[in-house]
């Protein structure tokens, strides 16, 4: 998951990535392909060619340590605002068909004392509302890729064409795709609905489509995805040293 979310990070871009995952996968594009990308923090650290420090949050010291430059969140939102960041990578709870995101709560929201809250969103709702283009990383299980998310936290294509444009999102930007562990989802350009795009070696279509709560489209030559190189792998085992996100 994370060397393929690295993968789609091109030389020069300005990333800013949630806490866990995305982290991973822009410091290894950093280090691998794509050493002139930029790693900016909600909190406002901005870091070149890698964390010294593997943070623990987004105001975490590991943030600034070597940082290029240190902002307010205010300059972080106002980089979203005026479409300057080119990457936002994120995960949450639940994602539906058309990349909405949850990280709020699940349950019904009617009946109060159904719902089991969840540490939130933080930053994900003006990155996924304003970002360029939205990567989604999240591990596949059916109670995760849902037909509809209990909540939208961080809007995806909404409920499918013209609906961002008609709630005042910026039409033009959004999710591109979503980063499972057993493929990638991009999304009609037309509907705007995921569909199976790539698997991983060992996956087959048929898995991935028990561990999704939708009837799930599938491209007509799904594509096997390459495997870490060994370059990869070790230059990921390097930036996790202690093993804090990966094993």
């Amino acid at each position: 998951m994370v060397t393929v979310a690295a993968r789609e990070v091109k030389n020069g871009e300005l990333v800013l990535a949630g806490i866990g995952l995305p982290i991973l996968a822009t410091n290894l594009a950093q280090k691998t392909h794509a050493p002139n990308s930029l790693l900016m923090f909600e909190a406002g650290g901005l870091l070149k060619g890698g964390c010294e420090v593997l943070p623990l949050a987004v105001d975490d010291f590991g943030t600034y340590v070597l940082s290029e430059a240190t902002q307010s969140m205010c300059s972080v939102m106002g980089a979203l605002g005026r479409g300057e960041i080119d990457v936002a990578f994120l995960s949450g709870a639940q994602v539906d068909r058309f990349g909405n995101v949850n990280s709020i709560g699940v349950g019904d929201f009617s009946q109060p004392h159904t719902v089991k809250l969840l540490p939130g969103p933080g930053g994900a709702n003006p990155m996924s509302s304003l970002g360029k283009r939205t990567s989604i990383i999240m591990p596949q299980e059916k109670r995760k890729f849902v037909e509809k998310v209990a909540h939208i936290t961080s809007p995806g294509w909404l409920w499918g064409p013209d609906a961002r444009e008609s709630v005042g999102l910026p039409p033009d930007r959004g999710p591109t795709l979503i980063i499972s562990n057993m493929g990638i989802f991009r999304f009609d350009q037309t509907t705007k609905e995921a569909y199976l795009d790539s698997i991983f070696p060992g996956a087959t279509v048929e898995d991935v489509k028990a561990n999704t709560g939708w009837r799930l489209k599938v491209a007509p030559q799904v594509k096997r995805i390459d495997p870490p190189t060994e370059k990869e792998l070790n230059t990921l085992r390097e930036i996790d040293k202690t093993g804090l996100y990966s094993k």
